[in-house]
C-alpha cells in the first residue's frame, strides 16, 4: 500500500517549508530570488516528483505501457536551469546570481527528496545550504568582497588627483590597476580592486565624505 492522499500533503508542506527556510537568508541579502521564489521551487519540484514517482499507477495494469518514473525528475533539473540563468547578471566586470542560481538548483534538489519521502535527506539538504549561503557570503568578514571596479571622475587637477588616492589608501582600497582618462578638464579614474576589506554595503557610507569636495564629479562602484 502507497502513501495516503494526506502524506502527500505532508510533503508538500515540507517542501513549502524547506524552501521558504532557503528563502528567508536570500531574502534578507536582497537577492532577487527570496522566499517565494525558492518556496515555490521547492513545492512545485516535490509535486513533480509525487507524480513522476505515483501518478501512473493506473497505468502499470497495462502490458502496452512502458513506465519511467525517473524521466520527470530528470526534467526537473534541466527545466530549473532557465530560472536559474534569470538570477544571474553581469555587472562592472563581474557576475554575480551564481550562488542564488546554484542554491534555485539545490532546492530543487530538496524538492525532489522530500516527494520521494526521503525526509532526513531533505532536512540536511535545507540545513547544509543555508549554512553554506549565510556562512560563505560574498560579504563574509573573513573572505572580504570579491573583485570589483570604482570609477571616478574629478576635476583635472594634480592635487584632486592626490587628496582621492590618499583617502582610498587610507580606506584600504589599494586598487591593482589604475585607468586614467583625460576630456574637458575632467579626469576619469578607473580602479581595479581585488577584494574589498570591508562589505560592499558599507561603500555608501565610507565613500560619502568624498562626494562633498567640491572637485569630485561622480563616484561609482
Amino acid at each position: 500500500m502507497g502513501p495516503t492522499t494526506w502524506e502527500f500533503i505532508l510533503r508538500l508542506a515540507l517542501a513549502a517549508l524547506f524552501g521558504g527556510i532557503i528563502g528567508v537568508e536570500r531574502e534578507r541579502r536582497l537577492k532577487g530570488a527570496g522566499i517565494r521564489t525558492h518556496l515555490i521551487v521547492c513545492f512545485a519540484s516535490c509535486m513533480m516528483m509525487l507524480v513522476s514517482k505515483y501518478g501512473f499507477f493506473d497505468m502499470a495494469e497495462y502490458e502496452f505501457a512502458k513506465l519511467d518514473p525517473s524521466r520527470i525528475s530528470a526534467g526537473l533539473v534541466t527545466a530549473i536551469g532557465f530560472l536559474g540563468a534569470g538570477t544571474i547578471f553581469v555587472r562592472q566586470k563581474g557576475v554575480t546570481g551564481l550562488s542564488t542560481a546554484a542554491g534555485l538548483w539545490a532546492t530543487v534538489g530538496i524538492g525532489m527528496t522530500t516527494g520521494a519521502g526521503m525526509y532526513p535527506i531533505s532536512a540536511v539538504g535545507t540545513v547544509f545550504l543555508v549554512v553554506v549561503q549565510a556562512a560563505l557570503h560574498r560579504d563574509h568578514d573573513v573572505l572580504g568582497t570579491a573583485a570589483g571596479v570604482l570609477q571616478i571622475q574629478i576635476d583635472d587637477r594634480p592635487e584632486a588627483l592626490s587628496t582621492i588616492m590618499t583617502e582610498l589608501s587610507e580606506l584600504g582600497l589599494e586598487p591593482r590597476s589604475c585607468k586614467y582618462e583625460r576630456s574637458g578638464g575632467v579626469l576619469s579614474i578607473e580602479l581595479s580592486l581585488n577584494r574589498l576589506p570591508f562589505p560592499e554595503r558599507e561603500l555608501n557610507r565610507l565613500l560619502s565624505p568624498m562626494m562633498k569636495h567640491p572637485y569630485v564629479r561622480v563616484i561609482l562602484w
